[in-house]
């Protein structure tokens, strides 16, 4: 399983919330329509998950009206299948529960990622 350090972003403003891995830039991202608000899984040139974004994030993370973002921190892991991906992520703000999620991605294909 996959596990890097995230930085962690909020754009009060938009309401998008990202998490990113440290050093990884994105070469292809695939939208997830979500019923809370759409999701965005960025991959590198690698294929592999580079970070995740949040749209409407405030319904996911109800604790982002009042948490101070300095204090935010995440942490998130990937597991890579055959045909799909699960990602497990954890939010985490000062005096706040900390929320922990996961989302499968299939299909998944990394070659396709590496094709584009």
């Amino acid at each position: 399983m996959e596990k890097a350090e995230i930085k962690v972003m909020y754009d009060k403003d938009e309401d998008i919330l990202s998490l990113f891995k440290e050093g990884r830039k994105a070469k292809l991202s695939q939208e997830i329509n979500l019923p809370d608000g759409d999701m965005i899984v960025d991959f590198a040139s690698d294929g592999l998950v580079a970070g995740l974004e949040f749209f409407n994030a405030s319904n996911y993370f109800p604790f982002l009206d009042n948490a101070k973002i300095e204090s935010m921190k995440a942490k998130m892991s990937v597991k890579y299948g055959k045909n799909a991906i699960i990602i497990f992520y954890n939010v985490m703000a000062s005096g706040k529960k900390e929320l922990s999620k996961e989302i499968v991605i299939s299909p998944y294909s990394k070659k396709m990622i590496l094709e584009n």
